[in-house]
């Protein structure tokens, strides 16, 4: 049973067709308030930008373009109205910028009106695709437990609204997600988990290296509890602490995304990665109560996912013989 388990792990790296995989972005700049802030903010949007265009994502950016009858609170409503709520990819909102908070909400600074966390949360529509949130500016965290939800990915710069000095951690981040630096597990793209990771390291260098305190400390939440992970919670890309009152740990459904795809990645349509993130879903939920089965019982159930893993990546013909995947070469 073990050996025939091994055997189907090797043989999934194969699969049906070639098929770009498009994400929706709106990627908003924020008021830089001061000339210094402004190049840091563009070139994080440029980032985005090149990583969208990477990607075959439909990326739009709000805020760059000011003047005095400027109004991009209103320019994000309508985007956010547009939405197609039964798409099957992906939508992103990234913020770069300042945040601020009065007690009573979380703003973005935006030219014009600010937006709030219960402005956004009253926008977004109910909808069964993958919503995430990179809030990459200072006193961002009432964003993270406003919108947690079902199918939502959240990640804050700061744990609380205390944390107001200007944030590193949305430029940073946009460097980390337009490359494969962050490839924490050498998987040929990085998940949005391993740019959480990645980018607060390099967070946390930047303080060290100027023998600062450091005044942001960043969250992740993707699993709907309104707490947030922090990264030194995570060894690799798994958990090593579990939070009070036993809630399942953040981390597994972020690590099932990655914005900029492998190769082989690519070849999957978005309609089979959702059926492979649930099954692997269940896998992991599987993988969790072994020790609670019999060994047989556990790799029977295995099996069962691993086959249903199989119809979605190997393609058969007539007879049911495999046929041996073609994966495009890079000549970049």
């Amino acid at each position: 049973m073990r050996k025939w388990i091994t055997s189907c792990l090797v043989l999934i790296t194969g699969v049906l067709n070639l098929q770009g995989i498009n994400h929706e972005i709106l990627v908003i700049v924020g008021a830089a308030g001061e000339e210094k802030y402004a190049e840091g903010f563009a070139d994080a949007a440029q980032a985005w930008v090149e990583a969208g265009e990477k990607a075959e994502a439909e990326i739009t950016v709000i805020g760059l373009e000011q003047n005095d009858v400027t109004n991009d609170k209103e320019n994000i409503k309508a985007w956010i109205q547009n939405l197609d709520t039964t798409d099957s990819v992906p939508v992103w909102i990234v913020y770069i910028g300042h945040g601020t908070h009065n007690r009573r909400d979380a703003y973005l600074n935006l030219t014009g009106p600010d937006l709030s966390a219960g402005d956004l949360k009253a926008w977004l529509p109910e909808m069964d695709r993958t919503f995430i949130l990179i809030h990459g500016g200072s006193a961002g965290s009432e964003f993270l437990t406003s919108l947690t939800g079902r199918n939502r990915i959240l990640i804050s710069a700061t744990r609380n609204p205390d944390e107001i000095n200007y944030a590193r951690f949305g430029e940073f981040f946009a460097d980390v997600i337009s490359n494969n630096d962050g490839d924490i597990d050498q998987d040929g793209q990085t998940s949005l988990l391993e740019a959480f990771l990645t980018t607060a390291n390099y967070v946390d260098a930047f303080y060290t290296g100027e023998a600062r305190l450091a005044s942001e400390h960043s969250l992740i939440d993707d699993n709907g509890d309104k707490l947030g992970t922090p990264p030194d919670w995570f060894r690799g890309t798994r958990v090593t602490k579990r939070a009070k009152g036993g809630q399942e740990p953040d981390g597994f459904r972020s690590h099932q995304i990655a914005l900029i795809p492998s190769e082989l990645e690519k070849l999957l349509t978005p309609e089979q990665r959702i059926d492979r993130d649930g099954l692997e879903a269940e896998m992991e939920l599987l993988r969790k109560r072994k020790d609670q089965l019999e060994e047989d019982e556990y790799y029977a159930a295995l099996e069962v996912l691993l086959l249903q893993l199989s119809a979605i990546y190997l393609k058969t013909d007539e007879d049911g013989n495999l046929i041996e995947p073609q994966v495009e070469e890079n000549g970049s």
